[in-house]
């Protein structure tokens, strides 16, 4: 008979696999999370520049900060850092990039994704108790979920996406190819929701 692993120990060796402290990727997961809504909605309703203005903005440099931030920075700081690195599109892909290997890879994927996708990253977000209760949960199977997903999501960007892209972006004109790709590849994932 085989013991199956609880997703919260799950998570916790794949961070301890790609060498993350478990309380800090929640941590700048939660602040990433909190920045979402004015990076992307924002700057949307406020006119971003779109493409033009997005290829004049480093894609590299952008990676990097996101990267390698420190847990300990001001949420204020970081939105404005953020803000100035990032085109909306980019900040977006990236976390499309996320949530789509979660639904993938994890136990819970889809609710977990459902989550974080109502709660936090569509253009009008739900409150936490009204997520809970249009999934039909319970508060505390809710709140612990929220947890798992908020960490899985952490892992999947600070243990896959971000190394990748840093692995393919260095000496090379790959900013612009790879911000092609993903608002391609995004652009696919949309027309197929």
């Amino acid at each position: 008979m085989r013991i199956a692993v609880s997703p919260l120990r799950r998570i916790k060796e794949l961070c301890h696999s790609y060498n993350l402290e478990l309380n800090e990727t929640f941590e700048k997961t939660q602040l990433v999370i909190s920045v979402y809504q004015e990076i992307v909605w924002g700057s949307l309703k406020n006119g971003d520049p779109g493409v033009s203005g997005s290829l004049e903005k480093g894609y590299q440099a952008a990676v990097s900060y996101l990267y390698s931030f420190p847990s300990s920075v001001d949420k204020s700081e970081l939105q404005t850092v953020l803000l100035n690195l990032f085109q909306s599109e980019w900040f977006k892909g990236l976390i499309n990039q996320a949530l789509n290997g979660i639904s993938a890879y994890a136990r819970n994927g889809d609710e977990y994704a459902e989550i974080l996708n109502k709660r936090f990253f569509s253009e009008h977000s739900l409150r936490d108790y009204e997520v809970y209760l249009e999934m039909r949960k319970t508060k505390s199977t809710y709140y612990r979920l929220r947890k798992e997903a908020i960490l899985f999501l952490g892992v999947r960007l600070w243990g896959v996406i971000l190394p990748e892209l840093l692995k393919i972006l260095p000496g090379s004109n790959a900013p612009k190819r790879a911000y092609m790709l993903m608002v391609a590849e995004n652009r696919e994932l949309v027309s197929t929701k």
